[in-house]
């Protein structure tokens, strides 16, 4: 029976359907689903994902949780805006205008949805059991209006504030980058060693470095450490200000010799004037001055003199609002100087590096330029270089709950618990969040301000609105107006929301709260979420801070964070350079429940170095599980238990153990532990030895009274294994079903339970002794060169207290497992090697059976056929 016949007979009788809501009434399970955005092909990382979730899934309504199983989709934010502007053949933002931000939002709707069908198909063939028909998405009204609820909340609880300093921002997608957007990577930049004038003494001069000359135009001061000792010096290139520690370095460069005149602590320059040696409109009245720093002013690298543009940069920023310097940011979202620059107006920032520097080399006021590398931030999105501009932006106090979240982080269950730590860091070390976007494909921001009287009213609901609008996105939701107090119009403030912050609110927007109360009321808080390291600065980050803000908690009682799958080599899979492995193609090469089997059996909290032999090796497992039901099926048949051996004794306990130790291990997440236990009881103990053990009482022409037994013993196993198995290999476990239990399905069974009855530890504390010393025995044969199968007289074992219980219970079977006539207890384990006439008789046959039954297996000869022998 193929995979594909498991799925015709899942879809005539509707398997899937029923499987999800087999559970309907009882206690309810919420687990949350993180939206991927609709790309339109999984590749292995979402394989890895999807198929963790659903064998949890399957696990949990197997032990009778009503589970919520909704998958979602993310269908906001930049990543939209680039594909559909691609696509459209424009781009930047007056283009957008100029098409029409109607029609341009309409194609981001059908861009954004246009493949959810295609992904619930692929997620559906890999065997992911979800709500496939009603996926949330996240442009849907009920969502929008759950994220506005929150925003509102966060309005009146006083964390929402309008501020202005320096951000990251885009010049390509022309809007703020959050803090956990930024990527870094290595690039070379220009820097520039410039001379700043004194006024009190024009012939000295501030030396400054910068790796960022487009800064320069907003410089307002410049930073210098009050304990460190700065020198003037003498050189060809005029009399110029550095860190004495740092001079050296310095003329090396310029290749140069100096005159050291005077030095002084830095304490002393304080509030120096200077002149930027820079003819611009934006400086007219500006003092630009020396300002102390003893935290950013180091002399690892430059000159000890570190140029200051507080409109350019944080730390920047930062210093010279506390020393009372001006604060200019000459720069356009766009990346280009505005109308103030002069004649570097209207240049792209980047492209005017050069500019600046031959103009400052010109006036004499360049002493060097040379190519620096450095850490850049990036855009994740697009992986443009990002700027730092000040810019008014609507921001989170993340400050006020960032205490808080940590302590209910350190409280909450992380999977492995190392991720929870690094979870903790994170947090520490966040900032406020910029939280308004200048786009727009998103939540539209529900701020409306009165530009007479400044009154600000936040919305939480569209209820709220003096108009029904079917659609609550821009551009229509521009053109809604208020009444402020005053009676002035109040217009919407026209950015949109960060795209965090749509899935942040998944827990409640995605089940239309607060609209709808049920079924968020009886099903909150998230019992359990599962994701990839990335959502350490993504979704757990908008997670936390959404549900704090809304209801004062982590909304997530469980968390497991899965690695990265990488091709061979530990080298991260990509088309370019051609080691991407598909899904589809291991499908097509191997079975779905092999991929299945070969993703879950490892500890996915690490990455997965993909290799094409160990998925071989899963191969073998499957090999053997298969012989084991077609064992069964050849030999066996369903019989009433009534009185087992010691044998069939110690695989009833092997087997409840394990169910056992299965639920524990699932029960905290950890289910390649469970996995791999499965599958060393069906290799080892069931198919390598109680089988072995049994094969004669399962024999046809057999007549023993425990023949029954053995049947009996062998399908309780069995049926308890596929069970067991349904989580990780839903396929495989339901053709078991079908063709030896003969159940609806295997998925709409509940979860073995543990029949204490049958565990005896003791028993197989014994059972381990016994397999112990048939091993200890054979490599004895094997050194002495005696086959196994040769009878020997007799084995003598040690004769401590759990040997002697396992010869006592086990006795037939070392007889047979060794292969010996009689069994003795002694000081040391040995074997009497010894051949008489009768036991060579006795070896001789068995070679001779061996060599029969190797011909009947060459013929393709079945156990009943009867042959004529010549010896």
């Amino acid at each position: 029976m193929s995979e594909e016949d498991v799925i015709t007979h899942w879809k005539k009788h509707d398997t899937r359907k029923k499987t999800l809501k087999c559970n309907a009434g009882k206690k309810k399970y919420f687990f949350l689903d993180g939206p991927p955005y609709a790309t339109g092909s999984i590749h292995m990382g979402t394989a890895l994902n999807k198929i963790l979730k659903d064998y949890y899934l399957r696990y949990l309504r197997m032990r009778g949780w009503d589970v919520w199983a909704q998958p979602g989709y993310d269908t906001h934010g930049l990543p939209i805006e680039n594909k559909v502007e691609k696509e459209l053949g424009i781009r930047g933002k007056e283009a957008i205008e100029e098409f029409g931000i109607d029609k341009f939002n309409k194609s981001c709707a059908d861009y954004a949805t246009k493949f959810i069908d295609v992904m619930n198909g692929q997620f559906d063939n890999l065997g992911v059991w979800m709500d496939w028909e009603k996926p949330y998405v996240t442009l849907e009204n009920d969502y929008l209006e759950g994220a506005w609820h929150t925003f509102k909340i966060a309005f009146e609880k006083g964390l929402l504030y309008k501020g202005e300093y320096p951000l990251h921002v885009c010049p390509s997608c022309e809007t703020v980058v959050a803090y956990n957007e930024i990527e870094y990577e290595k690039r070379k930049d220009t820097s520039a060693y410039v001379k700043f004038p004194l006024k009190a003494n024009a012939k000295e001069s501030l030396l400054i470095w910068t790796t960022t000359p487009w800064t320069l135009p907003a410089n307002t001061g410049v930073m210098v450490n009050p304990k460190h000792d700065y020198a003037l010096i003498e050189t060809m290139a005029g009399r110029m200000w550095v860190a004495k520690e740092l001079i050296p370095k310095v003329m090396e460069k310029t290749e140069s010799g100096y005159t050291l005149l005077q030095t002084i602590k830095g304490k002393e320059m304080d509030g120096w004037e200077y002149d930027l040696p820079m003819d611009l409109p934006l400086q007219k009245d500006v003092k630009n001055r020396v300002v102390m720093s003893e935290r950013y002013v180091h002399l690892e690298e430059g000159t000890g003199l570190v140029h200051t543009a507080p409109g350019h940069g944080h730390e920047d920023w930062e210093v010279g609002k506390a020393a009372g310097l001006s604060i200019l940011s000459p720069v356009l979202p766009n990346g280009h100087y505005n109308d103030s620059v002069g004649k570097y107006s209207g240049m792209f920032v980047k492209k005017a590096d050069k500019v600046i520097l031959e103009d400052l080399k010109e006036s004499g006021h360049l002493l060097l330029a040379e190519k620096f590398e450095h850490d850049y931030p990036m855009c994740w999105r697009c992986q443009s270089p990002l700027l730092f501009l000040n810019m008014p932006q609507w921001f989170f106090k993340i400050s006020e709950m960032k205490g808080d979240l940590i302590k209910q982080n350190n409280e909450t269950p992380w999977v492995p618990s190392w991720a929870g730590k690094r979870f903790g860091n994170w947090l520490d070390s966040i900032g406020d969040w910029p939280i308004s976007r200048q786009r727009y494909w998103g939540i539209p921001l529900p701020i409306w301000e009165c530009d007479k009287c400044g009154e600000v009213k936040v919305i939480g609901s569209s209820d709220e609105l003096p108009t029904k609008l079917k659609d609550l996105h821009r551009p229509y939701i521009d053109e809604i107006k208020l009444k402020c107090p005053c009676g002035n119009e109040m217009s919407r403030v026209p950015d949109v929301l960060d795209v965090w912050f749509d899935s942040g609110t998944a827990p409640w927007s995605s089940l239309g709260y607060p609209k709808k109360k049920e079924p968020f009321e009886t099903m909150w808080p998230v019992n359990f979420v599962l994701e990839g390291p990335d959502q350490t600065r993504g979704w757990w980050n908008s997670l936390a801070i959404c549900g704090y803000i809304t209801f004062g908690r982590i909304p997530f009682d469980n968390i497991l964070q899965h690695g990265m799958v990488l091709s061979e080599g530990g080298v991260k899979m990509s088309k370019s350079r051609g080691n991407v492995v598909s899904p589809e193609e291991v499908i097509e090469k191997h079975s779905r429940d092999t991929l299945r089997y070969y993703l879950l059996e490892v500890d996915p909290s690490n990455d997965l170095d993909w290799s094409w032999d160990k998925v071989k090796d899963a191969q073998k497992f499957f090999n053997i599980l298969n012989n084991s039901y077609n064992f069964f099926s050849l030999y066996c048949k369903k019989a009433e238990l009534k009185n087992p051996t010691a044998e069939d004794r110690w695989i009833l306990s092997r087997v409840n153990a394990l169910v056992q130790e299965a639920t524990e291990q699932n029960d905290k997440f950890l289910g390649y532990k469970s996995i791999n236990a499965i599958a060393d009881f069906i290799m080892n103990d069931l198919s390598r030895w109680y089988i072995k053990l049994i094969r004669e009482r399962t024999w046809p022409t057999y007549k023993g009274e425990d023949r029954e037994d053995a049947f009996a013993t062998f399908y309780y196993v069995l049926e308890r294994v596929h069970r067991l198995l349904a989580p990780a290999l839903p396929y495989l476990s339901e053709e078991f079903n079908l063709k030896m239990f003969k159940q609806d399905s295997v998925h709409l069974t509940s979860w073995p339970e543990v029949e204490d009855k049958w565990l005896d530890p003791s028993l197989e504390e014994e059972m381990a002794k016994v397999r112990d010393i048939v091993e200890q025995v054979a490599t004895i044969r094997h050194d002495a060169g005696v086959k196994l199968r040769w009878p020997l007289r007799s084995l003598t074992v040690p004769s401590d207290d759990v040997t002697k219980r396992a010869v006592g219970n086990f006795e037939n079977v070392l007889k047979a497992t060794c292969n010996v006539k009689t069994i003795t207890l002694g000081e040391k384990l040995e074997i009497d090697a010894k051949m008489d006439d009768e036991l060579m008789t006795e070896a001789l046959a068995s070679d001779v059976t061996r060599k029969i039954q190797a011909a009947r297996k060459k013929l393709g000869l079945k156990v009943n056929d009867h042959v004529d022998l010549f010896v």
